[in-house]
């Protein structure tokens, strides 16, 4: 038994002599001065005999040491020579931007004697000593221009994701549009939009103040905003209904140019007097009583209704003696209700 274990171990040493003769690895610089932001290279080479294996590093990092970057890594070469052994190559372009002494520190390369073999052994290289120095500047050569970035080429395959997302966006901004037109619009059987009714400037005066007049917005202390309101409903009312550009004009302005359409005095006067009243609470803060509050509502509500029975009248080209006799009518209504509300 003790000559048995004596053989193996005198058989492994003499294997791993064997491999120590057979297996040579370098590390070979060009030069041991480098300057500093400037590449240099470092030359690798491992031979073993033929038919084994050699896994070689991947310089997966992009450093050999903190002084000391890979900056390319060259391709892998296999040659043979004339005894037979396989010698694997491979060149790396180094920088540093450390100056001074640095050390290039020992690569280790690994192989087997096989694919199968487990063992896997390893050989390093000599560590180099570097000695790097800054970049020498020829003082005596005349100073050159600074050379202005170059720019790279524009490839399609480059903009070509750009192209994409730029015309996604513009088919999901298209896609949204349809959809909210369509959305707001009411579309027939046949696809065709059909147009809601359009609200009469007279109706709609009318409503607007009788919800004001529901809202309450004085007897809360909300006394600018009703006014405010009150003016709004007026200057939309003889803009849609007579053509006078009233929401932009100022209450003199409004005043002025309703002239030319002689309403009565009493009408005039009614709008006047309301519309005073209220740039006095909007802009002079003047604290209008409830009785005028009130009064200037039904002073607004006088001056639609008579405003319109004489647009019916005298300015409707399309008027009617039935169409003016529907209106009295439906203007003595309203008053009416007024009057039963405001007693």
């Amino acid at each position: 038994m003790r000559k048995t274990v004596l053989f193996l171990i005198i058989s492994l040493i003499g294997a791993t002599e064997i491999k120590a003769q057979n297996i040579e690895v370098e590390g070979k610089v060009n030069d041991t001065k480098v300057e500093v932001g400037k590449p240099f290279t470092l030359d690798l080479s491992l031979k073993v005999p033929y038919g084994w294996f050699v896994e070689w590093n991947d310089f997966i990092q992009d450093t050999l040491s903190e002084q000391i970057d890979i900056i390319k890594r060259g391709n892998v070469e296999r040659t043979a020579d004339a005894d037979s052994n396989v010698i694997v190559k491979q060149q790396l372009t180094l920088m540093t931007f450390d100056t001074g002494q640095i050390q290039l520190p020992a690569v280790g390369l690994t192989y087997a004697q096989s694919f199968d073999d487990p063992m896997r052994l390893q050989a390093f290289t000599e560590p180099i000593d570097l000695y790097a120095t800054t970049i020498v500047v020829d003082t005596l050569q005349p100073y050159k221009p600074i050379v202005e970035p170059i720019a790279a080429p524009i490839r399609m395959k480059d903009v070509f994701p750009w192209i994409l997302v730029a015309l996604l966006a513009i088919l999901i901004g298209l896609g949204m549009w349809f959809f909210l037109k369509r959305r707001k619009a009411k579309v027939d059987e046949n696809g065709n939009v059909v147009k809601g009714p359009v609200i009469p400037p007279y109706t709609k005066a009318i409503d607007d103040l009788k919800r004001l007049r529901e809202e309450k917005m004085w007897q809360s202390g909300k006394v600018k905003e009703y006014f405010s309101s009150l003016t709004d409903i007026a200057r939309e009312y003889i803009e849609g209904q007579f053509g006078v550009n009233a929401v932009e004009m100022t209450t003199d302005d409004i005043m002025e140019e309703i002239k030319p359409l002689h309403f009565s005095k009493e009408a005039y006067d009614k709008l006047k007097d309301t519309m005073e009243v209220a740039d006095l609470v909007k802009f002079a803060k003047y604290s209008a009583t409830a009785l005028e509050s009130d009064t200037c509502l039904n002073n607004m509500t006088d001056f639609v209704n008579e405003s319109y029975a004489h647009y019916q009248k005298t300015l409707s080209p399309s008027a009617s003696p039935q169409m003016e006799q529907t209106d009295c009518e439906t203007q003595s209504s309203t008053v009416g209700k007024e009057d039963v509300k405001n007693a």
